[in-house]
C-alpha cells in the first residue's frame, strides 16, 4: 500500500474523532479560534499567493519539499471532510462543521501553495529555454 493511502486511511480514522466532540465542545472552539463561514477562503488566498511570492523570491530549496507537502495536505483535507461528515452525522447542524472545515481550508492552503509554486516554477522553466532556443 503507498504512503497515500495510509495517510488518508489514518487521517480518516482521526477526522472520526469529531463524531465523539459535543455540542458544547464544537461551539467552544467555534467561540475560541473566531471560526466563520468568511475565515474558510483565507488559508486558500494566502496558499496561493505565498507559492507564487517564494517562486519569485527564487527559493529552490522548497523544490524538496514539495510531496511532503502535498501529503500533509492530502491528510489535513481528509481529516477535516471526514471530520466534518461526522460532525453533520452525529449533530445534524451545519454550523458545527465549521472547526472541521476550516482544518480541511488549511489542507487546501498548503496544497494551493504546492500547486501555484510549481506552476510558476515551470512557467519560468518554460520562460528560462524558450529564451536559449532564441539565443542559440
Amino acid at each position: 500500500m503507498s504512503l497515500t493511502k495510509r495517510l488518508i486511511i489514518l487521517a480518516g480514522l482521526i477526522g472520526l474523532m469529531f463524531y465523539n466532540a459535543s455540542v458544547e465542545q464544537l461551539w467552544a472552539t467555534i467561540v475560541d479560534y473566531q471560526l466563520n463561514w468568511y475565515k474558510l477562503g483565507v488559508p486558500l488566498a494566502w496558499g496561493l499567493i505565498l507559492g507564487a511570492l517564494v517562486n519569485l523570491v527564487a527559493l529552490q530549496q522548497l523544490q524538496k519539499w514539495l510531496e511532503p507537502l502535498t501529503f500533509i495536505a492530502a491528510s489535513l483535507i481528509t481529516l477535516g471532510l471526514t471530520g466534518a461528515a461526522a460532525v453533520y452525522a452525529a449533530h445534524q447542524q451545519g454550523s458545527l462543521i465549521l472547526p472541521p472545515l476550516s482544518i480541511t481550508a488549511v489542507g487546501l492552503g498548503i496544497y494551493l501553495f504546492v500547486y501555484s509554486y510549481a506552476r510558476f516554477a515551470a512557467h519560468k522553466r518554460d520562460d528560462n529555454s524558450a529564451k536559449e532556443k532564441k539565443e542559440s
